[in-house]
């Protein structure tokens, strides 16, 4: 099972986004928990966490995220925009699965 943490602005109007990715999952037979939290969580919702998804418009924090918590080895990745848009779960779970693999 995969733990994603998804960040947003405020995390609210990310909810959705989240149901599809865990649908994206569980489509594949995989199982897959997706929670939404604004960015400034970061620090209470990291630890668990097997990835951490940046709404497009908190992309600018992905270099600060990522130094501030090197420590935790957990990958930081911005969502594709136009996916994010879309409310594309299937591509944003291949591209969680694609970076996942890089580690």
């Amino acid at each position: 099972m995969l733990n994603i943490v998804l960040l947003c602005q405020f995390g609210a109007s990310t909810g959705m986004l989240a149901e599809r990715i865990e649908k994206a999952a569980a489509a594949k037979g995989e199982e897959a928990v997706v929670n939404a939290y604004s960015f400034s969580k970061v620090g209470e919702v990291i630890d668990g966490a097997d990835i951490i998804l940046l709404g497009p418009q908190i992309r600018f924090k992905k270099a600060a995220f990522e130094k501030e918590y090197a420590d935790k080895g957990v990958p930081f990745m911005v969502i594709d925009t136009q996916a994010y848009g879309m409310l594309n779960g299937e591509k944003i779970y291949q591209d969680v699965k694609n970076e996942i693999e890089k580690k």
